[in-house]
C-alpha cells in the first residue's frame, strides 16, 4: 500500500470512530425517516451530525518543487472542487503559501512550505469520508497523477469544528484576500481543552470586534502536531491584516485576560502561515 492511501485510509477510520464516539454531538432522529447509506455499518442509520458540529479537513500537498506545485495547482483548480462535492464535502478551499509575506516572518523554512499546496474543506456527514479513498481514485484518473509524482507526500489533519464557529465561512472572495493559518500545539490534552476554552471565552469574539474574520476554528481529533487547536482567519486585504492584529494585540482586553494562569503553556508550539487562494478557491 503506498503511503498516501495509507493515510487516507487512516483519515477514513479516524474519523468514522470518532463520529461514533462524540454522541453528545449528535441528532438522533426518528430511524423511519433515515435510512441506512448505502455500504455503512448496520447500526448507524438513525444518526447525523447537528448542525453545530462539522469535520475540516486540512490536506498538504508536498510537491517536489514551486513549478511542480504550480503545476498540481492548475490540476486541482480544473476540476477538484466538483469531486469533492460529489461525495459530500463543501467549502472547498485550495491554497499555495503567500511567499511575499512569508518572507518576512523569522524562522520561515521556505524550502518546506513555498512547494506544498493546501486544500481545505468540511462535512457534516462522517460517511463522507467513507467515500473520500474512492473519490481519491477518481481524482488520480482525472487529474493524471502518476508515478511522475505530482506531488511526493501528503499530510492530512481532522478537526471537529469549534461550537462559536461551527461551519466555515467565507467573508471575502476578492483576489487581494490574505487567508492566515495558525496551529497551537499544545503539550497534552488537558492544555489543548484549556486553549480551546480561551477561544470559546473571548479570543474569538475579540477577533471579530478588532476586524479579524474567522474562517474555521477547529480541535485536532488526529493528525500533525497534535493535540492542536488550528484556525483560519481572512482578511480583505494585508493592511487589513496589519491593523486587525494591532487592535487585537493592543486591546486592554487581550493584555488582561490572556494573563489569566488557566490558559498557562496552552500553546508550546506555533505554525504560522500565509496563504494565496488559487483562481477557483471557494474560500
Amino acid at each position: 500500500m503506498k503511503r498516501r492511501d495509507f493515510i487516507t485510509a487512516a483519515t477514513a477510520a479516524g474519523l468514522v470512530g470518532a463520529a461514533q464516539a462524540a454522541k453528545a454531538d449528535l441528532i438522533v432522529p426518528p430511524a423511519n425517516r433515515r435510512r441506512r447509506p448505502e455500504g455503512a455499518p448496520e447500526g448507524t442509520e438513525p444518526r447525523r451530525f447537528g448542525p453545530r458540529t462539522n469535520f475540516i479537513t486540512l490536506e498538504f500537498f508536498y510537491a517536489a518543487n514551486k513549478e511542480k506545485r504550480d503545476a498540481l495547482v492548475e490540476k486541482f483548480d480544473a476540476g477538484l472542487i466538483p469531486l469533492r462535492k460529489k461525495v459530500g464535502f463543501q467549502n472547498i478551499g485550495i491554497f499555495t503559501v503567500n511567499e511575499e509575506l512569508m518572507a518576512n516572518e523569522r524562522g520561515y523554512d521556505a524550502a518546506k512550505y513555498d512547494p506544498i499546496v493546501f486544500v481545505v474543506q468540511e462535512t457534516a456527514n462522517p460517511f463522507a469520508i467513507l467515500n473520500f479513498q474512492t473519490a481519491r481514485a477518481e481524482e488520480s484518473e482525472q487529474f493524471n497523477l502518476n508515478d511522475d509524482l505530482d506531488f511526493i507526500d501528503e499530510e492530512i489533519m481532522a478537526l471537529r469544528s469549534f461550537k462559536s464557529q461551527p461551519k466555515i465561512d467565507v467573508p471575502y472572495r476578492n483576489p487581494e484576500r490574505v487567508l492566515q493559518l495558525r496551529t497551537y500545539n499544545s503539550p497534552n490534552y488537558e492544555r489543548n481543552a484549556r486553549k480551546e476554552k480561551m477561544f470559546e471565552d473571548f479570543e474569538l469574539d475579540l477577533f471579530r470586534r478588532s476586524g479579524m474574520a474567522p474562517v474555521f476554528f477547529g480541535s485536532a481529533l488526529f493528525g500533525s502536531m497534535a493535540p492542536n487547536v488550528t484556525y483560519m482567519l481572512s482578511f480583505e486585504n494585508d493592511e487589513k491584516r496589519r491593523e486587525g492584529w494591532g487592535n487585537f494585540v493592543n486591546s486592554d482586553e487581550w493584555k488582561t485576560k490572556s494573563k489569566d494562569p488557566q490558559y498557562e503553556r496552552t500553546a508550546t508550539r506555533i505554525r504560522n502561515l500565509f496563504l494565496k487562494p488559487s483562481k477557483n478557491s471557494e474560500i
